[in-house]
């Protein structure tokens, strides 16, 4: 369900309140992640043991605004609670946000 066709999410994004209530509350984001992060957690793993250092996880949507935001914070946020010697590179291309978590970043 997209928040992006409604006049009241428009201006917001994934990081908003609003919109995380919007896609909680239809329930099929949960569906997606849980199938994202198996796929994902495989991958980081996989990586960690062969020793790469490099891993690219991308979502797009329709404006890039409201579920792909939503679902890179929430990937983001759970790899470094799972794999705190990881860093992270969190970037919303259509926003012009980048963030970065290092391995020594405390919550």
């Amino acid at each position: 369900h997209n928040p992006g066709r409604y006049e009241p999410y428009k201006a917001l994004t994934g990081r908003d309140m609003p919109v995380k209530n919007f896609l909680e509350d239809d329930g099929g984001i949960f569906v997606f992640l849980k199938h994202v992060m198996a796929l994902v957690k495989e991958s980081v793993e996989c990586y960690v043991r062969r020793g790469f250092s490099s891993l690219s996880v991308n979502f797009g949507c329709t404006g890039g605004q409201h579920r792909s935001v939503y679902s890179a914070e929430y990937v983001s946020r759970k790899l470094h609670e799972l794999y705190p010697g990881i860093r992270i590179v969190l970037s919303h291309r259509e926003q012009g946000i980048l963030e970065i978590m290092n391995p020594t970043d405390s919550e």
